[in-house]
């Protein structure tokens, strides 16, 4: 049987990693309601006309320049937030998250994702360095 390293718990009483407490604080400051983000999504938005008088919008991928539902789309940054595995990270990370709207882009999940992908690879490449 193979012996598990411990792992040092040092926030919550000794419940919680570094890790988790650096993931926890990064999703609570991604939850926050960022007006620019908004104006992002209304600066890629087109009313889309439907059957029944209904009245929805698409939004325009700033990369592959298709147009989609609000729920295909995601706001991302132009200049990635970074990490934020310590103390000292949160400055930096806070000031990029927290970016006004003209740094902001409306992209296709599809396109976010390819974006992250590619992002994660430049870092991991970075740290092997």
């Amino acid at each position: 049987m193979v012996k598990r390293k411990l792992v040092e718990r040092p926030y919550a009483n000794g419940k919680m990693t570094k890790a988790a407490f650096f993931g926890m604080i990064r999703s609570a400051l991604r939850r926050v309601k960022w007006t620019p983000k908004y104006e992002a999504l209304a600066d890629a938005k087109r009313k889309l006309k439907l059957k029944k008088g209904n009245q929805r919008f698409e939004y325009k991928c700033n990369i592959c320049k298709k147009w989609f539902k609000g729920s295909e789309v995601q706001v991302d940054h132009i200049i990635p937030c970074g990490s934020l595995k310590d103390w000292e990270d949160l400055v930096g990370f806070a000031k990029k998250l927290y970016c006004d709207a003209e740094l902001l882009q409306v992209v296709c999940k599809p396109c976010h994702q390819k974006i992250t992908n590619e992002e994660r690879i430049k870092n991991k490449q970075n740290n092997k360095k």
